[in-house]
């Protein structure tokens, strides 16, 4: 800061309270860019963004290919919310505690983060319920099928 300086005390000049204001909001932005760095962003709850990326994955999102229907997609999220808590948090939070009291497995984030290094790991109680409840909307239990070997290799698995 530049200051003049009058006899007893310092005093900001006029450049210098221009810029004061842009100061602060650069040192509060780096601030909240700097606490955003080391936040976990994976929410603890299910909320409208788990449910947007759950249903875009499920549908086939970015890949311009429509995988299963959103009515499917929806299904199958409802199912999996009321079943599984999104994490401990969730858990401990839901129902005052008693939604999950006597829940065992693990949380969504946990399935979650297997899936992503094994995607064929959904546990099968989950596919049992998707099965069960959404059977209306289209679900069909992943199947797998080997067909006749081709003049040109081995068998094909389709799922």
């Amino acid at each position: 800061m530049t200051c003049s300086i009058v006899p007893g005390r310092l005093r900001p000049t006029r450049r210098s309270r221009r810029r004061t204001p842009v100061v602060v909001a650069a040192v509060a932005a780096l601030a909240v860019l700097a606490s955003a760095c080391h936040q976990d962003n994976t929410p603890q709850f299910y909320n409208s963004v788990t449910k947007d990326n759950f249903t875009q994955g499920c549908i086939g999102g970015s890949t311009g290919t429509t995988l299963v229907s959103q009515d499917l997609c929806e299904c199958m999220y409802t199912v999996t919310t009321g079943m599984i808590p999104a994490s401990g948090a969730d858990e401990k939070a839901r129902g005052g505690g008693k939604t999950f009291a006597t829940y065992t497995g693990q949380t969504f984030i946990q399935i979650n983060n297997e899936l992503k290094t094994n995607p064929n790991k959904v546990p099968s109680n989950l596919q049992e319920a998707w099965s069960k409840q959404c059977n209306d909307q289209g679900y069909k239990g992943a199947t797998t099928t080997t067909a006749k070997p081709s003049s040109s290799g081995g068998p094909t698995t389709t799922g």
